[in-house]
């Protein structure tokens, strides 16, 4: 035996010598990525929360063996990969020399940002052809969702052009089978839903379910006869002077006539601006059948415009439009929807997409969030260096023509991760969205999340040195010699501006000068700069040279030295955009001075401050900033984490697209059902899933909930898709429809039920204006959103097993629903039958084109999922069967 074992080890040294002696040349590189086949599992979470534990398997298919040791392999992670090994000590800073998997001789290092890498030591001894290997890692919090594992891992050598892995492009991430992959810590409420959970949370009691004419809902509607019709087709002619822009919508979609007269045949459409009429975006409808007439009046030619979205609502559903007169006016003034075109570029048809369909739900503020650490998305006239270094992302060892890549961009620069708009480009939104009554806010994020605009003025600094240096540092936006060691949310560690450096304002006041020529042009003045503001590291500019010159009072602390600074950039930052006659906004904590407080109000010298209330997770308690904000003077824009941001995903299903840091899910019911007017109304849950109360939340007497003293300085609501996991134009409007439809109707109507003091009333009254909405999806909306080439996202259908017949339903009703066999060769139609074995179900999209994802359907998820067991029995099993396979 000991003999045995003296040749195995031989050998094995050996093929390492001649494996290690191989040198991987590019079409050594270009056969293992096409032929490396890479698979991700997440092992476990429920270590507390803390971290969790990966598998990757290495199954060499290539021709060619995995071999010498000048190679790399590239991947992306959310979170810090083995931080206990490669995080400093204070948590500062990564360790550059990675850390040494054990017995398995591959290095893991952080690069920046989520960009992380796997090396061979010399001791590795390769992966031959139709060999496979697996490997374990931890990394920091927990991964249940299989976009939390970004695609296109890539491999480089020295001197060789960088490859993706061809099987890491998609579907090379495992199934999540248990709760210790889909929980986050063992405290994890949220199970995937069963079709019977879908089957309940889609079942309505309310026995009068009706249709809304419109969504959103108009204010008032009053002389409604439905035995009264005007039959809307044959000759009609709108009838208008000054307003082509508004008339052009009712005419590019049915070819009416139009005309300054009235036509004595056929049926007549008014559109004029009436001043009596109070709201400057409110507007009156009146459809009068004796007549033949529909009267369109706006107070301006925003109301007018939304007067028309109003009559096309009716019109979708039939041309035959009863009698009926709307006055209607919006809620908020800011009805808003905010779009991360940075962290992976979102082309200008797809906004242009949503633009239409903005104007039709009447939302008027589309804010661009035009640049961050991952990429700069917009030209600026006479610094090319932000498009031609900071718009790209590729593999590069020193950024000198892109970005690293990151969010699984991958290595070359012809993915998402990579993308601007050109002056023209920009001219072309602003003007579709002047058309649209549509208001742009461009945002330029800093002094934190800016690495994109650091890297591309480096390089600019680089090209100016050694001929300007003047014009090298014109622009600059760091201190080199600024030895301050941080790492931001997103792990990076150079993406804070400097705020202590002349140099800095110039750029800013540079960018505000481009922006606003490009609005002029078109004739969309810019009205509004957002400086971003958020998230800037603690511990950015402790050890700033430039800082320390500027002899600020600063105490010991880096949070007070942080928030110092802020208020000393943010009043730097508004008095440019003042000087400018622009208003200024930013997130919550550009402008927070501690404790939920902002800074004074009046160190401001703007007409208007706009501040974004976003970070409500109710367990931390800071939802109190919305109101202590707006009662010290800023307008606030009700931005919550746990209804309005998009880039969560519908459902708890590792299978749902998106992040999860603020709720575990957020769907068009959370949306819908957003009190905006009363806050604290809003707790529900914690992250973790467990009820919470009021007074969980405010405490005694409500002393952490301050109440709302100037209810005017509430400017409006807003609904967010951050781009992390948009990789594409379907993950686009799969994450914003039809939760848009949801913003759109609490941002413009307030439903009675608001204002409901009982909260058993509220609730019962809310969920009859909820089935009454869905109806209203179901059978037009979402019909309306297919003509549009808008693909939504289409929930999986709910089912009940009773008797031998599998009843179901959907969250909108009027879909449809198929069901197939275990084969999934053919779906049909009608009564689903059970006769024990799994039957598959899929949602139809309104128009019939599209389906949702198949769920299966048996006896056990009928009642509740056989991987839904208790925590404790999983791992009771899970430790028996451990333990027999040791003895085996």
């Amino acid at each position: 035996m000991e003999v045995k074992k003296m040749i195995v080890q031989v050998c094995v040294f050996l093929v390492a010598g001649y494996v290690n002696s191989q040198i991987v040349t590019q079409l050594d590189l270009d056969n293992i990525a096409s032929g490396l086949e890479i698979k991700v599992d997440v092992v476990e979470n429920l270590d507390d929360g803390s971290r969790h534990l990966f598998k990757v398997t290495f199954n060499n298919k290539a021709l060619k063996s995995l071999s010498g040791h000048n190679w790399k392999i590239y991947f992306f992670s959310f979170f810090i990969v083995e931080s206990k090994h490669i995080l400093s000590n204070d948590g500062l800073y990564t360790k550059p020399e990675g850390y040494i998997l054990p017995n398995v001789n591959l290095k893991l290092r952080h690069e920046n940002g989520g960009l992380f890498s796997m090396s061979p030591t010399t001791e590795f001894i390769g992966l031959p052809t139709n060999v496979e290997r697996e490997i374990t890692f931890y990394a920091a919090n927990w991964a249940v969702s299989k976009t939390d594992i970004p695609p296109n891992w890539y491999i480089t050598a020295d001197g060789l052009n960088a490859r993706v892995i061809d099987s890491t492009k998609e579907g090379f991430v495992g199934e999540f089978t248990s709760a210790k992959q889909w929980k986050r810590k063992k405290a994890d409420k949220y199970d995937p839903y069963s079709p019977m959970t879908r089957y309940q949370r889609y079942k309505t009691t309310n026995p009068n379910v009706q249709m809304k004419m419109v969504i959103p809902t108009p204010k008032e509607i009053t002389n409604h006869d439905t035995t009264k019709l005007l039959y809307i087709s044959g000759q009609v002619t709108i009838v208008h002077s000054g307003l082509d822009n508004e008339a052009s919508f009712l005419k590019d979609k049915y070819s009416f006539n139009i005309s300054t007269t009235a036509s004595t045949n056929g049926v007549n459409i008014y559109l004029s601006i009436n001043h009596t009429i109070l709201s400057a975006e409110g507007y009156t409808l009146t459809v009068n059948p004796s007549e033949k007439s529909v009267i369109i009046n706006g107070k301006t030619n925003a109301g007018v415009l939304y007067g028309v979205q109003s009559l096309l609502s009716l019109l979708s559903h039939g041309r035959n439009i009863p009698q009926m007169q709307i006055r209607d006016e919006p809620r908020f003034e800011f009805r808003g929807m905010f779009i991360d075109v940075a962290r992976n570029f979102i082309p200008k048809k797809v906004l242009e997409k949503l633009m239409d369909a903005m104007a039709m739900y009447k939302l008027n503020k589309l804010h661009l969030h035009l640049a961050d650490d991952e990429g700069w998305r917009i030209e600026i006239e006479g610094l090319p260096e932000l498009t031609e270094v900071g718009s790209k992302r590729c593999h590069s060892e020193i950024e000198d023509v892109c970005l690293i890549p990151q969010l699984g961009s991958g290595p070359y620069n012809t993915t998402s991760g990579s993308g601007f708009y050109s002056i023209q480009d920009y001219k072309d939104i602003l003007s579709y969205a002047k058309k649209r009554h549509i208001e742009v806010i461009p945002e330029i994020d800093m002094p934190g999340h800016a690495r994109a605009a650091i890297i591309a003025m480096e390089a600019r600094y680089r090209k100016y040195s050694n001929t300007n240096n003047n014009e090298a540092e014109k622009y600059r936006l760091i201190d080199p010699d600024n030895e301050s060691k941080f790492l931001s949310v997103q792990i990076f560690n150079d993406n804070a501006v400097n705020p202590c450096i002349e140099s800095t304002y110039d750029f800013i006041d540079k960018i505000v000068s481009e922006l606003e020529v490009m609005h002029s042009a078109v004739g969309h003045p810019l009205n509004i700069y957002h400086f971003g503001g958020d998230e800037v590291a603690k511990t950015a500019w402790v050890n700033s040279t430039k800082c320390n010159q500027l002899n600020f009072n600063f105490s010991a602390d880096a949070e007070s030295i942080r928030n110092e600074l802020k208020n000393y950039f943010t009043q730097r930052v508004a008095n440019i955009t003042f000087i400018h006659g622009l208003n200024t906004a930013g997130w919550e904590d550009g402008f927070n001075a501690g404790d939920g407080m902002p800074f004074d109000r009046d160190i401001y010298q703007n007409q208007q401050v706009y501040s974004n209330a976003w970070d409500n997770v109710w367990e931390w308690g800071e939802a109190r900033r919305a109101y202590n904000y707006a009662n010290a003077g800023y307008k606030v824009i009700m931005s919550h984490a746990t209804h309005l941001y998009f880039d969560h995903p519908y459902e708890p299903d590792p299978e749902e697209r998106g992040l999860y840091w603020a709720p575990r899910f957020t769907d068009s019911y959370k949306t819908f059902r957003f009190l905006p007017d009363n806050l604290y109304e809003n707790i529900d849950v914690t992250r973790m899933g467990d009820p919470l109360s009021k007074s969980d939340v405010c405490g005694v007497n409500n002393k952490k909930c301050p109440s709302l003293q100037k209810p005017e300085n509430i400017a409006g609501m807003q609904g967010h898709l951050w781009s992390e996991t948009i990789l594409s134009e379907d993950n686009f409007f799969y994450m914003v429809f039809p939760r848009l439809l949801a913003l759109a109707e609490r941002a413009w109507y307030k439903a009675p039920w608001e204002s409901v003091g009982d909260k058993t009333k509220r609730n019962r009254d809310m969920n009859n204006d909820w089935d009454n909405f869905a109806e209203t999806l179901g059978k037009k909306e979402l019909n309306r959103l297919d003509s549009m080439g808008i693909k939504y996202r289409i929930p999986p259908p709910g089912g009940s097993l009773q008797g031998d017949e599998i009843k179901f339903n959907t969250a909108f009703p009027g879909l449809s629903v198929e069901f197939s066999n275990k084969s999934q060769t053919t779906w049909n139609n009608g009564t689903i039958p059970y006769t024990g074995s799994p039957v598959f179900l899929r949602t139809k999209s309104a128009d019939g084109k599209r389906t949702s994802r198949v769920i299966s359907f048996s006896q056990v998820t009928s009642s509740a999922r056989l991987v839904n067991l208790s925590l404790t029995t999983v791992m009771f099993c899970s430790f028996l069967m451990y333990t027999f396979l040791l003895k085996e």
